[in-house]
């Protein structure tokens, strides 16, 4: 049970540990020279078995691939996880793709085992969102049931257009969404802090591409990628009201004084970028812990980072992990996603690239989330400043800037232009997925949604 007291020690241990860290900054330095990656996708598991069995089977999938998978909040869920693997040594790239795509197949042997199917979907339809049923595990009954029980009086938790509404007021709302997420070795505080900052503004462009979180419970709410934001009607003017609402608000119990004194969300972006590690260890500090264990209260309390990017200690690595993105369609849309981000990533560390304010990143969040490709975005020009040009026009310079980074360390080759071509001709996967389900007319909304997905590669 939560306590002050209990607060209090796990505060005091945070503290004890954070001192420790940033006294012993070698410890993390490296060389530069193995641009380590690995990744964190998460799918879901679709079966025709009633919801109180869906657990039970999802288990038993896990029971088949224990080595790189892992639970998640949802009883649907599974988390594939791959080994940290150096791009730069021979065949860097192609190991990594193998045992990703190695571990996709076995995870979907096992499904099919146990009568499953894995659907490679940002959000979840088939399951209902109130009280949806969550892995039966501590953290994942406490930490959503304390943000459902201390949010704010007043939020607004309905998300969709007009009649295209659901209500995501449960915070167990996360156990319906997947993503798709790089971790990426740092050399230094120093250079961890940096990157997560420029991956704050490369993550919008990155999500335009790849939005795939338009439905729930079968509805379509018309926003491209449902995760993080939603929009409505103003009820008195009829004009678009844009407003942070999913799951960031049903995380959000903020008092009044704390929004006043700026207090921002664990989730999504910071108030501002990130000076160095200490003032990155010092906001992540600011939150309560929630769960109690003190040995591992700097691990939880980054645990419980739900940024956009944020850095992690693993051993003696720091790890820079890009979060926004959902899970894909397809592995190669993924590993498509990930170079453009290495590569868009170096040349803004080479080239000490201005970076947009933070406020011109949330725009740019908001506009992919809602419009996708569809949308205006900022820009950084060559020579420095902000343009603000329609995403299809801008996103020409991000892939020339991608290209120059990914050159430097020899990687271009690796990178799929012609699946980029196709996804900027054809869509984001919600675009597809969308144009999809308009042409199948016959069946219940289930069989509908299924075929669409299989049509989109989405379920397999």
């Amino acid at each position: 049970m939560k306590t002050p007291l209990r607060e209090r020690e796990m505060q005091n241990a945070f503290e004890t540990q954070v001192r420790k860290i940033l006294s012993e900054p070698d410890i993390f330095k490296k060389n530069g020279d193995r641009l380590k990656i690995g990744f964190e996708s998460e799918v879901a598991i679709v079966s025709d078995c009633k919801l109180s069995e869906i657990e039970s089977a999802r288990d038993n999938i896990l029971g088949e691939i224990p080595d790189f998978s892992d639970k998640e909040l949802g009883v649907s869920q599974i988390e594939i996880r791959t080994p940290p693997i150096s791009l730069l040594i021979n065949n860097g790239p192609e190991k990594l793709e193998s045992v990703y795509r190695n571990s996709f197949r076995e995870t979907v042997r096992a499904a099919r085992k146990h009568g499953c199917e894995i659907i490679r979907c940002g959000t979840n339809p088939f399951l209902p969102v109130k009280n949806t049923p969550r892995t039966d595990k501590p953290k994942y009954k406490l930490v959503p049931d304390y943000y459902n029980k201390h949010r704010r009086i007043g939020v607004d938790t309905t998300i969709g257009l007009d009649d295209h509404k659901v209500d995501i007021g449960d915070a167990a709302i996360v156990s319906l969404f997947q993503s798709f997420q790089t971790n990426l070795e740092a050399d230094s505080f120093a250079d961890a802090i940096e990157k997560m900052n420029i991956s704050f503004g490369i993550a919008p462009y990155l999500l335009a591409l790849g939005a795939n979180s338009r439905y729930l419970e079968y509805l379509d709410t018309m926003i491209q990628d449902i995760r993080l934001i939603s929009w409505e009607r103003s009820h008195d003017t009829g004009m678009q009201d844009l407003r942070l609402l999913s799951w960031e608000r049903a995380f959000d119990t903020r008092t009044q004084r704390e929004i006043r004194l700026g207090q921002g969300l664990r989730v999504g972006l910071p108030e501002r970028y990130f000076r160095d590690m200490k003032d990155y260890l010092e906001r992540a500090g600011r939150f309560p812990f929630i769960l109690y264990d003190p040995p591992n209260a700097l691990a939880i309390s980054i645990g419980l980072t739900w940024l956009d990017s944020r850095v992690k200690f693993i051993g003696d690595s720091l790890v820079v992990e890009l979060r926004l993105l959902p899970t894909q369609p397809t592995i190669g849309e993924e590993l498509l996603l990930n170079l453009l981000y290495i590569g868009r990533l170096r040349y803004a560390q080479r080239r000490k690239e201005t970076l947009l304010s933070i406020e011109q990143v949330r725009e740019n969040r908001l506009a992919a989330m809602l419009y996708g490709m569809h949308s205006n975005m900022w820009f950084v020009s060559d020579n420095g400043t902000p343009k603000l040009a329609p995403y299809k026009e801008g996103i020409v310079q991000e892939v020339r800037k991608a290209e120059e980074g990914l050159t430097g360390v020899d990687l271009l080759r690796h990178l799929n232009t012609d699946l980029l071509s196709s996804i900027l001709k054809n869509g984001s996967p919600s675009d597809r997925l969308a144009r999809a389900l308009t042409k199948i007319k016959d069946g219940n909304q289930r069989s509908r949604m299924r075929v669409a997905l299989q049509k989109t590669k989405m379920l397999v």
